[in-house]
């Protein structure tokens, strides 16, 4: 019988993103993830593959999450002026505190 997984696999998905976003893919090692996610080396492997796999789908969870967020604001306006308004002004707020891609 197959354990159930102790972690989350969406919060863990949050966290690399925070790590690849803060060291950039190529310095990124699977020890720094590892010790981000707080799960054994051999969970991440099994769950999420190679480190590039991993990036992958966190890369897309990112995209999936902030997707959502800006159709929400899009979505939170009765008229469509002050949404698209809305829009702009988060998404420059957005790529403003983002930090440097690297």
């Amino acid at each position: 019988m197959a354990r159930s997984k102790a972690f989350n696999e969406e919060e863990v998905l949050d966290k690399a993103v925070a790590v690849f976003w803060a060291k950039g893919y190529e310095a990124t090692s699977m020890q720094d993830l590892v010790e981000a996610m707080g799960i054994q080396r051999g969970s991440l492997y099994a769950t999420f593959g190679s480190k590039q796999q991993f990036f992958l789908q966190s890369l897309e969870r990112y995209g999936k999450v902030v997707v959502k967020q800006f159709l929400d604001i899009l979505e939170s306006k009765p008229s469509a002026i002050e949404s698209i308004e809305l829009f702009f002004a988060q998404l420059v707020e957005h790529l403003l505190t983002a930090g440097p891609l690297r």
